[in-house]
């Protein structure tokens, strides 16, 4: 169990950047920029969904659920086991980040969180735009074509409550990928 592990590699300080917020915020992409300039260990929910979707077909909304709760297991499996510095990217859930939150604590990590938010219809044109790319199928169980829903999901996300050293970003537009005070607070933070 995750437990034991704790027991095993719960000693010295580790650091975690979590970072999460709502739909087509750019998450994924700002992660493989911080990967790139600071030379981190990036872990992106939606990756493993995808890897575990070459292999597992996944058929309905459940299927995929499932899928997400086998990621986040290994998420938490990579949080135990890591030593360092570690970036983990997704659309965190509140009772995910309950979960990390007691993990972080027993395995001693210092913790940033940086929660990126936007403007709800930029965000669903956006969406909208990346789901008729070529995009993996196991991002597509769900409709949320209609706007209303888009928002619901997205209100859901936005009550998510994350912990540690909090950055809140904008990202109606890219600007924050190039914002050098927000990579000297995580540089900071990594330091």
């Amino acid at each position: 169990s995750f437990l034991d592990f704790t027991i095993i590699y719960g000693g010295k300080m580790k650091k975690v950047i979590f970072i999460g917020g709502v739909l087509a915020s750019g998450k994924s992409t700002y992660s493989m920029i911080l990967k790139e300039k600071f030379k981190l260990n990036v872990i992106n929910k939606d990756r493993l969904k995808e890897i575990l979707g070459d292999t597992i077909y996944v058929e309905n909304r459940a299927d995929n659920l499932k899928l997400s709760i086998i990621s986040f297991n290994l998420i938490k499996y990579l949080l135990v086991v890591n030593e360092g510095t570690i970036v983990f990217e997704s659309n965190f859930k509140y009772y995910e980040l309950d979960e990390l939150k007691e993990l972080c604590k027993k395995l001693n990590y210092d913790v940033l969180s940086i929660v990126f938010d936007g403007t709800n219809e930029i965000l669903h044109e956006r969406f909208e735009k990346r789901l008729n790319e070529n995009r993996h199928y196991v991002h597509k169980s769900q409709d949320l074509s209609n706007i209303d829903d888009f928002i619901k999901v997205q209100d859901d996300l936005r009550r998510t409550k994350y912990f540690g050293k909090i950055i809140k970003v904008n990202c109606d537009d890219f600007s924050y990928q190039e914002d050098n005070k927000l990579f000297e607070e995580i540089e900071e933070f990594i330091n």
